[in-house]
């Protein structure tokens, strides 16, 4: 089964290459804030629980769950609003909510305090991606899946320096001063983006176009949705569950947890942008299905290592899944006309996410009633293989 991109209607050239740059320079910081916020708390799991009483890790595990289903949920109606709207002050709003949300931690003395926040949270974190990935997807026509790479770097560079920072401030300063850090540092970079980040344009479209191509969108994305999905229930449920492996079998200390998942993500550095460019010269498919089946056996070796072997495993994985975030992105991107793609993005986001979502919580409850973390990774390592053999039959080239 293959994806047959919709017809494009014609439209007017981006703007000039200069503006194009430096928009796409600036998603590429905004994407590194956004994914920072997303796992400042794993490192921190621990010192949380303990400080609040809470008891097994189902529950704090389950703060990731409520966060990233809430991005999701919100990305549908904000890839509404994109298509209509201004993308920067969409993107900046967004941004400013993420960031005041780590206050609300900082300052919880409850575990239903930290539920709102995840909450508040995901409404602002949401906004990115549905956003973002239609402003970069219109302005890089031409070369889609490299410009998604680029921006990838920043969100790699935000994965690493969020839970490595985390754990290091968490580690010597306690968990509030570290959460309240990074709303402070959140606050500036949003500020410093609303600045600097050049008003973008609406592209032009046809409600008559459109409404004839919604269905037809429907059914085209779906299968790249299902691909998007296991992956990220793969990439999400790793990221949160290895830090808290890590500090209870393996012996390391906060610092290092967040060390050992801030590498991992920071191998996007180098995969995104290699990915995404090799997957425009060579097709999509072949790209997706060697990552996502590489990535597999790395993670079912997790619970296995110890403490040497723990770090070329989940770098490995971390390279291996990264590498497909752009490339799904990008043939996402080609199924419908720019001025869709933030219903696109959305639909990617709410669908795709949510079963991402699940992932923490689920393997926290796996861990919980297993007494262990190799049937978890057991798990996520099968959802990994699950998407290689999806890509398969989703993508035709």
């Amino acid at each position: 089964m293959g994806n047959q991109p919709l017809p494009m209607q014609p439209h007017a050239d981006p703007d000039v290459p200069g503006r194009r740059r430096l928009s796409l320079v600036l998603c590429a910081f905004l994407h590194g804030l956004n994914h920072a916020l997303q796992l400042i708390l794993p490192p921190l799991y621990v010192s949380i629980g303990a400080d609040l009483g809470i008891e097994g890790l189902s529950p704090v595990m389950l703060l990731g769950t409520i966060y990233f289903v809430v991005y999701a949920v919100v990305g549908l109606p904000y890839g509404i609003l994109a298509d209509r709207f201004s993308k920067k002050r969409m993107l900046v709003l967004g941004a400013l909510v993420n960031s005041m949300a780590f206050i609300m931690v900082a300052y919880s003395r409850s575990y239903g305090i930290l539920v709102a926040a995840m909450v508040l949270g995901g409404l602002g974190g949401g906004t990115y991606h549905p956003v973002g990935n239609a402003l970069i997807s219109n302005l890089f026509k031409d070369m889609v899946g490299r410009a998604f790479g680029i921006a990838g770097i920043g969100a790699s560079f935000g994965l690493f320096f969020g839970p490595f920072a985390s754990g290091f401030l968490g580690e010597h300063y306690g968990w509030r001063a570290s959460c309240m850090a990074f709303a402070l540092f959140g606050i500036a970079v949003t500020a410093a983006f609303a600045l600097v980040m050049p008003d973008d344009r609406r592209e032009v479209s046809t409600e008559k176009y459109e409404s004839g191509q919604r269905r037809a969108l429907l059914v085209a994305i779906l299968p790249v949705i299902m691909v998007f999905g296991v992956r990220d229930f793969c990439l999400w449920g790793m990221t949160y569950l290895t830090p808290a492996m890590a500090q209870t079998t393996i012996g390391f200390s906060v610092e290092t947890a967040g060390l050992l998942i801030g590498l991992m993500s920071l191998t996007g550095v180098v995969s995104q942008p290699l990915a995404g460019t090799m997957s425009d010269r060579f097709g999509r498919r072949k790209v997706i299905v060697f990552s996502l089946a590489a990535a597999s056996p790395c993670v079912l070796l997790f619970p296995h290592a110890a403490q040497l072997s723990i770090f070329p495993l989940v770098i490995a994985a971390g390279f291996a899944l990264l590498a497909t975030v752009p490339v799904v992105d990008a043939a996402a991107a080609e199924i419908v006309p720019p001025s869709m793609r933030g219903r696109l993005f959305g639909m990617m986001m709410t669908l795709g996410i949510l079963l991402g979502a699940l992932s923490p919580y689920a393997v926290g409850v796996i861990h919980d009633v297993s007494g262990g973390y190799a049937l978890a990774y057991l798990v996520l390592g099968i959802s990994a293989l699950l998407g290689a053999g999806l890509s398969l039959l989703v993508f035709s080239k």
